[in-house]
């Protein structure tokens, strides 16, 4: 059956392009993409996005590569990717977070 002949399944595919959800996915994984070109550092890190308040917690495997992550709060703070707040986060240390720009 071609796609002209399903009507239903063309329907359901614009309906999915134009959702707010895939927008929303798109962006986030553009914006973990760039992050991590943009602050390579991240790429030591586990990156986990919390759904439910739209931040980005970043799980550092050292106390290192926090403080060099910390050392950027003020570029991190201009990074736009749609986060409410960043958080840097390693075992026995407060976290430290971050709130973008507008």
């Amino acid at each position: 059956m071609s796609e002209e002949e399903n009507p239903l399944r063309n329907k359901l595919h614009k309906d999915l392009q134009a959702s707010q959800w895939l927008q929303k996915f798109k962006q986030l994984s553009e914006g973990l993409q760039r992050i991590k070109v943009e602050f390579p550092l991240t790429q030591l890190c586990e990156l986990k996005w919390i759904t439910e308040n739209d931040s980005l917690v970043i799980h550092c495997p050292n106390p290192e590569v926090r403080e060099g992550l910390a050392a950027q709060a003020g570029k991190l703070a201009k990074f736009q990717m749609g986060a409410t707040h960043f958080v840097l986060k390693y075992p026995n240390l407060p976290d430290i977070a971050i709130a973008p720009q507008k």
